[in-house]
Order: C-alpha cells, then sequence, then structure tokens
C-alpha cells in the first residue's frame, strides 16, 4: 500500500512538473501570437534554462529560431541552433532541429555553410531521407554559387523525387553567359574603351576613349612645343590615371553585369523550384 502510494505521488509530481513547464511555453507561444518576438524569445528562454523535459526544450528551441527568423536575424538563429544542436536530444529531435539550421543558413546567404550542413545530414542520420524542401535548398544553393552543372543534377534529382517534368519545366536548359572579367581588362589595357564596349556601355567606351585621347593629345602638344613638364606632370599623368580607371572600371561593369545576368536566372529557376515543391 506503501509503495502504491508513493508511486502515485511520484507521478503527480512528474504531470505537475510539466504542467508548470508547459506554462511559460505557452506564455511565449501566445507572444508570438501577437507578434512580440523579442518578447517571446525571452520566454522561450526562460524555459530552455528551467526546464529538464527534451520535449519541452526542443519546443522552445524551435520557438526560439523562428522568432530569431521573422525578425531577420537568420545568422543568429544558426549559432543559437548550432548551441541546441550540441544538446543531448534524441535524433528524431535533432533531425528538425538541423533541418532548420539549414534553412536558416540559406536564409542568412551562408550558401556555403548551407551545403555544408547538407552533405552532413545523410551521415548524421542515416535512416532518414531527403525532404523535396532540402533538395530545393541545395538547388537554390548552388545556383548562389553559380555552381549551376552541379544545381542541374540536384533539380533533375528534385524532379524524380516529386514525379515533375524535368525536361519541359528544367531552367538550366539555358544558362547565363557570364563575360570574362579578365578579357576586359585586356581589352582596355591595349584599345581604349574596348573593354566598356564589351560589357555593354558604348557610352562609357565613348567617354572612355575622350578623356584618354584629350591626355594623350595635350602631353603630345605640350612636348612639341617644348612645356616638357607639363607633357609629362600633365599630358601624361592625365592619360595614365584615366587609362588605369578605363581598366578598372571595365572590370567592375563586367562584375555588374554578370551578376544581374546570374541574377535573373537564379531568380526564374527560384520561381520554378518553388513552385514545384508547393
Amino acid at each position: 500500500m506503501t509503495t502504491k502510494f508513493y508511486l502515485i505521488c511520484i507521478f503527480l509530481c512528474g504531470i505537475c512538473s510539466i504542467a508548470k513547464a508547459q506554462l511559460p511555453l505557452s506564455t511565449a507561444d501566445s507572444l508570438v501570437a501577437s507578434g512580440q518576438f523579442l518578447a517571446a524569445r525571452v520566454a522561450y528562454e526562460r524555459v530552455l534554462f528551467t526546464s529538464a523535459e527534451p520535449i519541452i526544450r526542443f519546443s522552445a528551441a524551435v520557438g526560439k529560431a523562428r522568432c530569431l527568423k521573422q525578425q531577420g536575424l537568420y545568422a543568429s538563429a544558426v549559432t543559437f541552433l548550432n548551441s541546441q544542436i550540441q544538446t543531448d536530444y534524441a535524433d528524431s529531435l535533432l533531425y528538425p532541429l538541423r533541418q532548420e539550421q539549414i534553412l536558416c543558413a540559406y536564409l542568412a546567404g551562408q550558401f556555403e555553410n548551407t551545403l555544408s550542413l547538407l552533405e552532413r545530414l545523410p551521415y548524421l542520420h542515416p535512416g532518414m531521407s531527403a525532404t523535396p524542401l532540402l533538395i530545393a535548398v541545395r538547388v537554390l544553393s548552388l545556383n548562389e554559387l553559380k555552381r549551376w552543372s552541379e544545381a542541374a543534377v540536384a533539380y533533375r534529382e528534385l524532379a524524380a523525387h516529386i514525379q515533375a517534368d524535368s525536361v519541359n519545366l528544367n531552367p538550366y536548359q539555358q544558362l547565363p553567359r557570364l563575360k570574362s572579367e579578365k578579357k576586359a581588362q585586356w581589352l582596355s589595357t591595349f584599345i581604349p574603351g574596348a573593354g566598356q564596349l564589351y560589357a555593354g556601355k558604348p557610352g562609357e567606351a565613348a567617354l572612355s576613349i575622350l578623356v584618354q585621347s584629350a591626355g594623350l593629345y595635350f602631353g603630345v602638344l605640350s612636348y612639341l612645343q617644348g612645356y616638357y613638364l607639363s607633357a609629362w606632370g600633365i599630358g601624361a599623368g592625365l592619360f595614365g590615371s584615366f587609362h588605369a580607371g578605363g581598366v578598372r572600371r571595365a572590370e567592375v561593369l563586367v562584375q555588374e553585369l554578370n551578376h544581374k545576368r546570374a541574377a535573373m536566372f537564379n531568380a526564374r529557376a527560384r520561381q520554378k523550384i518553388l513552385e514545384m515543391i508547393k
């Protein structure tokens, strides 16, 4: 009889402790519902500090990570989730935490880190298969890194996974044509304005030719008239400065052109991929 009484007491104490821990968790959830994400983060942190129940701590960790996402603090969410992954959770709880960390890493623009976390996932959880969302994140991360050949392979894997048409909807059939920064530099080095013209800026090409020609003309004219100091100090100086600036400007213009083309392609690919996994 005494043993039965003690068992009942232990059971009731356990229920009370769980209910006590769930109360701050409910408070944090209500703060999230009202849009008070900073206050909710503090409430979730209190649960993490006071509770010893893994499932409650897990719910608090996910809640805090989502608050950080709502505030746009994606890098902070990655760091926070990394600290939570180090704790002694069961695999069934670690896997969704790692999924959340991967999504936050992508949103934070940590594309190399996103791919690294994705590559580690099958080794850490060999019994779990990749979800369409994780495959899509891999494709999108490879796109941002301009590794389009690898992204095309991952895209076909995604299409096969969700049984979509990987041919008619394939955005990788026509990749963006990127121009060479080195070529632009060499063109501008030997032919003033040629690098800007190669980058698709004929107006800047004409301006570059004009200012460099003006510096060269002034230098030659001053030299022929015997003004050697002016020829070297002003004419050659202007020509050399504008020439070096033109070479650098051609490189910058090609960088901007490549970035624009890559961004446009990635945006179209992102739209198609997100439509596939809806």
